[in-house]
């Protein structure tokens, strides 16, 4: 069961028969169409929504309407209802492209779904308004931090609007200073004294002294609009009368609405205070749960009367309160009925909601009232569609509820609050409630039970994978998972529930399921992959990432055939599973293999292929970047160049989402550029990235071009402290394919023996001798090869007279050979080389050293 959503959370309100046309205020809002935001600040009851309502109706334009209520603080459940909402009203499928993005237990990455709905947005050919109406309900920082991106990066053909009571959270001087910001506060949304007049005359009042009435009620009401629909309402029920509204009145909005609710009969009293409780008000819910048969009519004649209910669709029989009058019905409900009624009141209400499939309001209005047995019950039945849902920062706070007043959940309840823990993430809360788990089965012995075997199974894998991605025990993790294996799985209620783990890394080792680049030894690599493919494992998608992260430690062994074996492996299940999580990094890394191969048309083939299966920006950025990588191999800097900066990103050197990958590529334009110090720069940012998050392999990489940019700026003592940080920490983890792919490699580690064999220090022993030595041969073998494999004695001769700046002439004359047989030779050179040019031949048998 997919989460209910309420569409009159998402349409444009009724705008009421008696408002009035406030063409001051649409003229605010026709002259900030200029800018990106507007945001209309004011307190409760100032007629916020209805000015909104009426400026959609007057631009006729696409516009997408979200009512925003406390449930709402979850940034997934409030992304979606965005999203669908801005679906809805382009009448697209925009919300079916982003949803996946929501559906795992595993989120993405805030970022990823800002700047995905950001691309989405950028590629509709018309103008979008989007509204988000009571956004200062919202106090979950991250949705927060998710606004202030999104209004950031904002494409020209969106506009946001926020309608709120208070100042908001947000950078407001930011976008004040960019002139990007139309603000409408409360002393704008005051009526005037023509516009108090147009009110009462559109309510045909009575008045006798009409100047004098407007002048009082204006100076009492301050041009409140809820004031003065109150006052227009004591009019009618002649509580309130003109010789009231002498300005000392106090005009309380409390006071005022009892004054207003104590003139209605006993019968709709009750109704108000009973249906207080919900947020949404749909007749047939308000029936069951006032045991009446007429509770449409009853709430069609609260909006006629103007008695602060608003019907939200006109095609739809739904209303709300306003929030003030449903915070004091609150309150007077409190007062007038005992503990044992209102109680009964909200167990009834959150009942009538679970029936109806709104789960979600239903745990919600329990718990507003403890009422624990409750939601503990009806969250247990939905665990599963709520974390299906993405609705996990909801269940986290549901949870930290039951454990403040130390109600006792069952045990997959609290499991998979551990899951929901690491996916914020809060690790260290994870380990401690992991701990805690152990120790209650200390206890009780609960993991001994027949009934829990499903759940005991998962959270050993979580186990296993909490502990990895603190990087506490590896030997501990082998040994949890090799345990695991052995065991067998364990069927349960989540063995359907798809599972991402990758979602725009382009290698599998920056993933947790790569260990973050922290390879085992290659054997033991190898033995652990033949075991796992033993085990009834193997028919699932986890299998796919097992040839994946052998793939990358193959290639980095430099077992370059090995590692396309295990390619094809992985690409069978990546295609079974359409998980391009899988795919991708496996084409890229193909490509890769054939770039060291120097067999580069093979290389872009593979890259095209894969770009035409994918739609989503990441993939696309992370693959132009590998063919910007391949068309450098080739000294192509004009391709390279063009390829990387095919992708507009709302900040493309900002090190997020993955694009250090895009970054690192850049660097090696930047040299190819010899523009050295703003590649040393941006290497420097993203090797302090990647230390924060311990990413290993990206850590060496950006070590190795930061020191290449030392050694071009003849900083040579840093170059070679650097690469020896680089070469320390790939010796820790058996790299060395990270090394033998750069060009300037060579130099580098002849200048790194040469300053070893003259500082007699310590320091170099963190890297072995032999290591480096290791290096050495394999990247002259592979010199070795490359040429002897691809090029006859004969042309090694022409490309190595060539490299040294000889001429046909020279060449022909040399090798005793003609200018057109030297021509004939030179273009079977280019050919295989897969340069197009003499430069560009050049230059690699510079890279060769011949």
């Amino acid at each position: 069961m997919n989460t209910v959503w309420l569409n009159s959370k998402t349409v444009v309100p009724s705008i009421a028969n008696t408002a009035i046309n406030r063409e001051r205020l649409l003229q605010v809002l026709q002259e900030g169409s200029s800018t990106n935001l507007t945001i209309v600040q004011a307190p409760g009851g100032y007629g916020k929504t209805t000015i909104l309502s009426q400026w959609i109706s007057h631009i006729n334009q696409p516009t997408s309407w979200f009512s925003i209520d406390a449930l709402d603080n979850d940034p997934i459940r409030f992304w979606k209802y965005v999203i669908q909402s801005v679906s809805d009203s382009l009448k697209s499928d925009l919300a079916n492209r982003l949803f996946p993005l929501f559906h795992s237990p595993l989120h993405s990455p805030h970022e990823l779904i800002i700047d995905s709905f950001l691309n989405e947005l950028s590629t509709i050919n018309q103008y979008i308004h989007i509204v988000l109406d009571d956004y200062h309900v919202i106090e979950d920082p991250t949705i927060h931090e998710m606004m202030t991106r999104f209004i950031d990066y904002l494409p020209s053909n969106t506009r946001v609007y926020l309608l709120c009571r208070t100042t908001l959270p947000l950078p407001l001087a930011k976008w004040r200073v960019q002139s990007n910001l139309t603000e409408i506060d409360f002393e704008q949304l005051s009526f005037t004294y023509e516009e108090v007049e147009a009110l009462y005359k559109k309510k045909n009042h009575l008045i006798v002294d009409e100047d004098r009435f407007y002048q009082n009620l204006l100076n009492s009401t301050e041009g409140w609009v809820a004031g003065l629909q109150m006052a227009s309402l004591s009019m009618v029920t002649d509580e309130l009368h003109d010789s009231r509204f002498d300005g000392t009145h106090p005009f309380v909005t409390e006071y005022l609405l009892k004054e207003i609710f104590r003139t209605l009969s006993p019968e709709i009293q009750d109704f108000l205070l009973q249906t207080s409780v919900l947020t949404m008000l749909e007749p047939k819910i308000c029936n069951l749960l006032t045991s009446r048969s007429d509770s449409y009519d009853v709430l069609v004649e609260l909006v006629e009367k103007g008695i602060f209910t608003v019907r939200l669709s006109s095609a739809r029989p739904v209303f709300r309160y306003h929030h003030l009058f449903a915070d004091v019905l609150q309150i007077e409900m409190r007062n007038k009925y005992p503990e044992e009624q209102v109680s009964s009141i909200y167990k009834n209400a959150g009942t009538l909601l679970c029936e109806k499939g709104d789960y979600i309001s239903a745990i919600e209005l329990v718990l507003q009232q403890k009422i624990f047995h409750l939601a503990d019950a009806w969250i247990k039945t939905y665990l599963v569609d709520i974390f299906t849902s993405g609705q996990i920062a909801t269940f986290v706070r549901w949870i930290d509820t039951f454990r403040k007043d130390n109600y006792s959940l069952p045990y997959e309840t609290i499991v998979m609050y551990t899951i929901a823990l690491t996916s914020i993430p809060d690790l260290k809360k994870a380990k401690q409630i992991i701990d805690e788990l152990e120790q209650r089965n200390i206890i009780n012995q609960w993991m001994d039970h027949p009934d829990n075997q499903g759940i005991v199974s998962i959270l050993t894998t979580l186990k296993a994978y909490v502990l990895m991605a603190i990087g506490d025990e590896p030997e501990k993790v082998v040994e949890i998972l090799v345990n695991q294996l052995k065991a067998g799985r364990v069927s349960s209620r989540w063995d359907h529930i798809p599972m991402h783990y990758n979602q725009f890394e382009p290698k599998i080792s920056r993933t947790l399921m790569g260990a973050k680049g922290k390879f085992s030894p290659l054997n033991g690599a190898i033995a652990f992959s033949d075991f796992l493919r033993q085990t009834e494992f193997k028919e699932q998608n986890l299998m796919g990432f097992s040839y994946g992260v052998l793939a990358e430690i193959m290639y980095e062994a430099n077992l370059l055939e090995d590692a396309l074996h295990e390619i094809e492996g992985g690409l069978q299940y990546a295609n079974r599973f359409q998980d391009s999580g899988l795919a991708i990094p496996l084409y890229i890394l193909k490509s890769r293999i054939y770039m060291a191969k120097k067999q580069f048309t093979s290389a872009q083939a593979v890259l095209d292929h894969a770009i035409q299966s994918v739609t989503e920006w990441y993939w696309v950025r992370s693959l132009r970047a590998m063919k910007a990588h391949c068309y450098l191999m080739q000294f192509d800097l004009i391709n390279a160049e063009m390829e990387l900066f095919k992708m507009d990103r709302p900040d493309i050197l900002k090190i997020e989402l993955g694009q250090e990958f895009w970054l690192l590529v850049y660097v090696r334009l930047l040299l190819n550029k010899k523009n050295y110090h703003e590649a040393l720069t941006i290497s420097i940012l993203v090797k302090e990235k990647a230390s924060n998050d311990e990413q290993i392999s990206t850590i060496i990489e950006a070590l190795i071009l930061e020191a290449i940019c030392y050694l071009k700026i003849d900083s040579h003592e840093l170059a070679i402290s650097t690469l020896h940080k680089a070469l320390e920490l790939g010796s820790a983890y058996e790299y060395k394919r990270i090394f033998l792919d750069e060009a300037e490699i060579n130099s580098l580690f002849k200048k790194y023996i040469s300053f070893r064999q003259k500082d007699t220090s310590t320091h170099w022993e963190a890297v072995p001798l032999s290591y480096i030595e290791d290096l050495i041969r394999t990247c002259t073998k592979i010199d070795d090869k490359s040429m002897r494999g691809i090029l006859t004695p004969r042309e090694m001769d022409v490309l190595q007279l060539l490299a040294r700046g000889a001429s046909n002439r020279e060449i022909a004359s040399q090798l005793f050979l003609s200018e057109g047989t030297i021509r004939v030779y030179l273009t079977n050179i280019y050919s295989k080389l897969e340069v197009q040019s003499r430069t560009q031949a050049i230059l690699l048998a510079k890279e060769w050293n011949l």
